[in-house]
Parts: C-alpha cells; sequence; structure tokens
C-alpha cells in the first residue's frame, strides 16, 4: 500500500471494511494531528481532495474548515478567521439583508405577544432588549452565533491550518500552540497541522521541536512516491485530453527526479494548452 493510501485510510477510513478512520472517530476529539512533508509534496492538494472530498460527504459530512496560515501576522487574525469561516459555513447566519430589515420591522408587534421569537432559526429573547425594538438585534444575533460556533467546534469539527511555516514572523511560535492547544482543551474539536518541518532555523527550530512535543499527538509523514504524486494529480478531469500520453509524461518526469506537485500541475495545464 502507498504512503498516501495509508494516510487516507487512517485519516477518513476504509469504506469497503466499514472503518471510520481517526478524524470520523470521537478518539480524535481534542486532538493535535501534525502532517508533514516536502515543500510541493502536494499535502494540500492531498489534504482538499482526499480527505476533505471525504469528510464532505452528504451523508456523512463532518464539520471542517481549512485556515491558511500564509500572511497572517497576529493570533487575533487567526481567531477572527476561524470563527468567521465556522459562520459562514453554517446555513443559519447566511441572512440577506431584506430578511433583516423584516425582522426589525415587525418586532415591536411580535414584543406585545411574546417574550421570545424566532429569527432566522435562533430563538430570541426578547426580555434582554430593553426598549422592545430591534435595535440591539446584532448585538444578540452575534451572541447566539458565538454560541452556536463553539456548539459546532464541541461537536468534533476540524479545523486544518495550512501553511504553517509561511506565518508573519510577529507571530511567536509559542503563541501560535498556545491558540490551537486552547481550541483543543476548550471546545474538543480536531486540529490539522499542514507544514514543511524543515524549514524552522535557529532560535524558532529550537521552540518548534520543544512545543510540538508539548501539542501534538500525532506525527504523520507524507511522502508520495513520483508516480503516486503524478497518478494523484492526473487523476483530475480536466487532463483527460492527455490520456494517450500519460505514460511518456510520467517517465520524462520521472527521469527528472523532481517530486513536486505545483510543477506537475503547471506542466499538465501547458501541455493541454499546447494540444
Amino acid at each position: 500500500m502507498t504512503n498516501q493510501k495509508r494516510l487516507e485510510e487512517y485519516l477518513v477510513g476504509n469504506k469497503e471494511k466499514n472503518e471510520p478512520g481517526y478524524l470520523k472517530s470521537d478518539i480524535s476529539n481534542g486532538k493535535v494531528i501534525m502532517l508533514s512533508g516536502k515543500w510541493g509534496s502536494g499535502k494540500t492538494h492531498f489534504w482538499q481532495n482526499k480527505i476533505q472530498t471525504v469528510l464532505n460527504e452528504k451523508d456523512k459530512k463532518i464539520p471542517n474548515n481549512y485556515i491558511s496560515l500564509y500572511g497572517k501576522t497576529s493570533i487575533q487574525e487567526i481567531k477572527n478567521e476561524v470563527f468567521l469561516k465556522i459562520f459562514e459555513s453554517m446555513d443559519i447566519f447566511k441572512i440577506d439583508d431584506k430578511s433583516v430589515n423584516l425582522a426589525k420591522n415587525t418586532a415591536n408587534l411580535i414584543a406585545d405577544f411574546t417574550k421570545t421569537v424566532s429569527v432566522f432559526g435562533v430563538n430570541l429573547d426578547l426580555s434582554k432588549i430593553v426598549d422592545k425594538s430591534f435595535e440591539k438585534l446584532d448585538e444578540v444575533r452575534e451572541k447566539q452565533k458565538e454560541e452556536k460556533t463553539k456548539a459546532l467546534l464541541n461537536s468534533g469539527a476540524i479545523i486544518c491550518f495550512d501553511d504553517f511555516e509561511r506565518k508573519s514572523k510577529d507571530i511567536d511560535l509559542n503563541d501560535l500552540f498556545g491558540f490551537i492547544t486552547q481550541l483543543t482543551l476548550n471546545f474538543s474539536c480536531k486540529v490539522v497541522i499542514i507544514l514543511n518541518d524543515d524549514v524552522f532555523e535557529g532560535e524558532e527550530k529550537k521552540i518548534f521541536s520543544n512545543v510540538k512535543e508539548k501539542s501534538v499527538s500525532k506525527f504523520l509523514r507524507y511522502e508520495p512516491s513520483i508516480k503516486e504524486l503524478f497518478e494523484t494529480i492526473f487523476s483530475d478531469d480536466r487532463y483527460r485530453t492527455l490520456d494517450n500520453h500519460k505514460e511518456i509524461i510520467l517517465n520524462t518526469i520521472e527521469e527528472t527526479d523532481e517530486l513536486n506537485a505545483r510543477i506537475y500541475i503547471q506542466i499538465l495545464d501547458n501541455l493541454v494548452e499546447w494540444i
């Protein structure tokens, strides 16, 4: 079995054997999983095309969000995106302006008959709104959003942090791991970190080595062969016009001894255009 297939079965299971996989089991709640591999080896492609697609299957969907740390300059910025991504993934909060205005304009009529009202599926306690108007609707809804977001995280949601090593130098590694650890402790969610751990140098390398041992529960190495990585990328439907040339393309890439997903994609895209 290939490296990629082993990781795929371990993380999301084997349908034929009816095995759920580590990320689909409650045993991984509150755990931090590190998926590391060389730069360009296709870690992100693997996560998005082999893992997320299974997590997002309609009949057995597991809440999950992907967040790139590339260019992030503060823990607060990362925290904001974590909660924003969860808000966006919850259909209950996809509200148009017309619905908001309607709720605000009819609130005074409703308040005379009941102390609570359901707006967009969220129960609002009108007794908490002193003037019995919806001037504070946004404030109340934000609190409801936060409560529902926490509930979603506590249900075993998965947060994937990618480009870990490409964060801003302004973010201290100790603080970043501290934030991730608090996420798992406070909400029992699962955190996956995707990175190339070879890039850290000097003092930051020492800090990384120290904090990861304290925070990470699982260390997984993504190291596909050239053929394995090529097969994964070539399976995309947009490359079907290249099927008759697959063998010579793969053989040529193997001669270069180049293991880089971005380069493979560039080559295949150029060949599609050329044909």
